[in-house]
């Protein structure tokens, strides 16, 4: 009757051991699916500094030029957006504050969902300081057609 207590206990137990395992295993998990602190804090900033990527009349007054493989001597090196080699006649844009050259097309659909570089993250140009006085401007003229009602 001993023996059989005894092995009660020990699927007992070991049961309760692989429950207890489980529920580590799903609350690591959990917290591995959730961004970690730096990301968060990346993406804060990038809200702070205006995340939201540039106007498409932004967008085109940035350089454009046919990529020439002599001004890269001899290789073009990859566009890091798509990952494709840049290729000789290939319409390339460079970023005026960091010089980091992309294709146009890809760089471009870059910049409208976000103001930063994709290799440096530095700003890809430099804000408008009349850009906050307008936006307040706007909001204020929100305010008294609303309050006019």
């Amino acid at each position: 009757m001993a023996g059989l207590t005894r092995r009660v206990v020990f699927i007992t137990g070991g049961l309760a051991l692989m429950v207890v395992l489980h529920l580590a295993v799903v609350i690591w998990a959990l917290f591995r699916a959730r961004p970690s602190r730096r990301v968060a804090e990346a993406e804060h900033a990038e809200e702070e500094g205006g995340g939201a990527g540039l106007a498409s009349e932004e967008v085109g007054e940035l350089p454009c030029h046919e990529f020439k493989e002599e001004r890269a001597g001899g290789g073009g090196g990859e566009c890091v957006v798509c990952l494709e080699a840049i290729l000789a006649g290939a319409r390339c844009r460079v970023l005026p504050r960091c010089g980091h050259g992309f294709h146009a097309e890809c760089v471009d659909s870059w910049l409208r969902r976000s103001r930063r570089c994709p290799v440096c993250r530095t700003e890809a140009v430099e804000r408008r300081k009349d850009a906050g006085v307008v936006a307040e401007a706007a909001a204020a003229a929100e305010i008294v057609t609303e309050s006019g009602r």
